[in-house]
């Protein structure tokens, strides 16, 4: 929260909360009478779709949703009107009077008197309500987003791209007449300026979003005015600098105006194409789960759209030349990209969005395939089986009734594994996570394991496993993600004590967790509580085993010092002393006597070396840890060169550190002079962060590829493990053999 805070105090004051709003309030104001101008304006009952076959040299090819005798007609070539060539420019015809007939001279064909009308509104409608209802719906969603949550970054560019499309799509809506070429004047400029100029700048908005629906987006680290100016920018500077050339290359006007529109479409692709290319840069370095859960919900939603797309409109013309669905809807499709955008920027609820997105996709689904398996059942039907076109519809409907039942239950599971998980499959999600459990070889992967399945199979942003200390607290054992939303708690019973509790957190600030998903964590409990004992209980005999140790090699220490500085000197004085009486007795049996103890003594005292000897290494008391391998390093030198380093001062270790890390480092040097074929080795001690590190790295042959471990390898790994430590051993041929120990310094909690 404080990050998204920080974000939005560094938002630019123009852009701030006033200048997005009075440029939204303009470019709907300019869509509203940019309308308003065309449906006032005669009209012949032609209309220019979009579309580069639209604009010939010299000529346009009109569409007549409408057609009446001796009118137009869709797929006329118009070349000129009331007599006036359109190649020699626009604006030629004074605007007529309703009711006049016009002469519209055909490229191919004879000439047709038109007579000039106001627009019809009612086929204006049929062929774009679908539209109307898609920029309708992304304008109220940006103004309820820009009234409940001004502090979103994204509501900006939002509330802008909503104005500037429901404007220019108004406009595109009520049509551009060929007769509109030819009389010129406000309603085809403004035609144009909502067309090209809205349309640029709502675009130039929708290429904004993506960096400021992930607070802290790369690119905006410490570049953020200037990135976002470009964004802003660029499709409206591209179009300017578009049409500026094409007043100056072009002289066909008409070629120009179909130029304009080819222009305003790479625009419009390379908007699209770089705010995808954004949101899969931001998606992949945002670490914040909520953040990659609306890049997703984003990107599924146009996902949905294009489908709905292709498969309702675009694929059925590719197949049999006809639209199963009104053309009219085609911008129906686009709504699931609005959903998809309502939830990605939701923070607190405008309605029950989660049980909208959730029945929209599934019915965006079942639509989606329903309307496949109908042309497909129609063309196999038609084509294969060379049925009529009435029966062929007849029974691909009844097919596709068939399958809807399932179909349904089906996709409601899909959407619902999508959102939720496996919640809704508790069975599913018990046995994942017990050959989960079963698969871990540690019990410190246990933690780990509960977590991951946890937060993968409810779809949560986070999660965490808590280990009861005895005392009333709890210890982490392992956590995955940041808290979205409420945390709940759900406490970790076995044989009725508490051992435990996972933690997870809700969805969002306003999504918490179900009912659903309280009962799924109910029944997860019973199984992760022995799962969490187990984990205790290691650490248990872990902690026991290295106290034994380390109080073991203490004992070592203290015995090896009472032995080498009070019996081993006592028994060297006796020795002397038995000495000194032998030879001041005269030859005889109290003499022989003396020689005997003597003899006795000296072997008690080569006895008592020896113990001493193997207790603990002897250079450990007399040099230090480093010191004494640096004498081991010298003795075992030769074809190898062996280099010791460590700390300057000789630290004060605990007995069974100091000793394992000389044992593990001789061991390690041994086997570097005996096998490795090298010609340097450095051995490491580092003492820092509550540890020793040992680390031994020859440049020898390596290891072999497939190789077992042999009692060397083996004593090393397991006189770390005494200590709750580590030892790994690598090196693959070739590269050399690295031995890399790492003791705690105390015995762990």
């Amino acid at each position: 929260m404080a990050r998204m805070r920080g974000l939005r105090g560094t938002v630019p004051g123009p852009w701030g909360r006033r200048v997005p709003v009075v440029l939204a309030a303009g470019l709907l104001v300019l869509g509203i009478v940019g309308t308003a101008v065309r449906l006032d304006a005669p009209a012949d009952g032609s209309s220019l779709p979009f579309g580069t076959s639209t604009w010939q040299a010299g000529a346009v090819v009109v569409e007549v949703p409408s057609p009446t005798d001796g009118g137009l007609r869709t797929g006329d070539e118009v070349r000129a009107i009331a007599g006036a060539p359109l190649a020699d420019g626009l604006g030629q015809v004074a605007e007529p009077d309703l009711g006049r007939v016009l002469r519209f001279d055909l490229v191919d064909g004879p000439a047709r008197s038109v007579r000039v009308e106001r627009p019809a509104i009612g086929p204006l409608l049929a062929a774009g309500w679908g539209d109307l209802v898609f920029v309708l719906a992304l304008g109220g969603l940006a103004l309820a987003l820009r009234l409940r949550r001004p502090d979103e970054p994204a509501t900006t560019p939002l509330l802008v791209a909503g104005a500037g499309l429901f404007g220019s799509t108004l406009t595109v809506v009520a049509g551009l007449p060929a007769l509109a070429l030819a009389t010129g004047g406000p309603p085809l400029w403004l035609y144009y300026a909502n067309t090209i100029g809205t349309y640029s700048v709502a675009w130039g908005a929708v290429l904004a979003i993506p960096f400021l629906v992930a607070p802290g987006h790369p690119w905006l680290v410490r570049r953020r005015r200037r990135v976002l100016a470009l964004a802003y920018g660029a499709p409206p500077a591209a179009m300017a600098m578009w049409a500026l050339g094409l007043l100056v290359a072009v002289d066909d006007p008409i070629r120009r105006l179909g130029l304009l529109g080819s222009g305003q479409t790479v625009v419009t692709a390379a908007a699209l194409l770089a705010g995808i290319v954004v949101g899969a840069v931001a998606y992949r370095r945002a670490a914040d789960p909520l953040t990659r859960a609306r890049l997703r919900w984003i990107a599924g939603g146009g996902a949905v759209a294009t489908l709905v797309g292709i498969l309702g409109w675009s694929l059925p013309e590719l197949v049999t030349g006809s639209h199963p669905l009104p053309p009219g809807a085609y911008g129906l499709s686009g709504l699931p990209f609005v959903v998809g955008l309502a939830v990605a920027l939701r923070r607190h609820r405008l309605f029950d969005l989660e049980r909208l997105a959730n029945r929209s996709l599934v019915y965006a689904v079942v639509l989606a395939v329903l309307v496949g398996v109908y042309v497909v059942a129609v063309a196999l039907l038609s084509s294969g089986l060379r049925l009529s076109d009435g029966v062929a519809a007849g029974l691909a409907a009844a097919l596709a009734a068939l399958a809807l039942a399932p179909l349904r239950a089906g996709a409601q599971g899909a959407v619902n594994r999508l959102m939720y998980g496996q919640r809704d499959d508790p069975a599913r999600v018990l046995a994942d996570l017990g050959g989960r459990l079963e698969a871990a070889l540690r019990p410190g992967d246990v933690a780990g394991t509960v977590v991951d399945t946890v937060t993968r199979s409810l779809r949560v942003p986070f999660a965490a496993l808590d280990l009861a200390d005895g005392a009333g607290g709890f210890r982490t054992l392992a956590t995955t993600g940041r808290p979205a939303g409420a945390v709940h708690e759900e406490p970790l019973v076995h044989l009725g004590e508490t051992v435990g509790r996972l933690r997870v957190s809700g969805r969002g600030p306003e999504d918490p967790l179900d009912p659903v998903d309280l009962a799924l964590l109910r029944s997860l409990a019973p199984q992760v509580g022995p799962a969490v004992l187990a984990v205790r209980l290691h650490e248990e005999v872990l902690r026991s085993r290295t106290a034994i140790v380390a109080s073991r090699e203490d004992k070592r220490r203290r015995l090896r010092r009472e032995l080498h500085d009070g019996i081993g000197p006592t028994l060297a004085a006796i020795a002397l002393k038995t000495g000194l009486a032998e030879r001041q007795v005269p030859q005889g049996p109290a003499r022989a006597l003396l020689g005997e103890i003597s003899g006795e003594v000296q072997n008690s005292i080569a006895d008592v070396r020896r113990v001493v000897d193997t207790l603990r290494p002897p250079a450990l008391d007399e040099l230090g840890l480093v010191g004494a391998l640096t004498a081991r390093a010298a003795a075992l030198s030769g074809d190898l060169e062996i280099a010791v380093t460590g700390p300057p001062d000789r630290p004060v270790l605990p007995a069974g550190v100091e000793t394992a890390a000389y044992r593990i480092a001789v061991e390690a040097m041994t086997n570097a002079a005996r096998h490795s074929g090298g010609s340097r080795c450095t051995v490491t001690i580092t003492v820092a962060d509550g540890r020793v590190e040992v680390s031994v790295v020859d440049d020898g042959a390596g290891l072999p590829g497939l190789r077992r471990a042999g009692v060397g390898l083996r004593s090393m790994s397991e006189r770390a493990a005494e200590l709750g430590g580590t030892c790994e051993v690598a090196g693959p041929d070739g590269a050399g053999t690295a031995v890399r120990a790492l003791l705690p310094l105390r015995t762990p909690a």
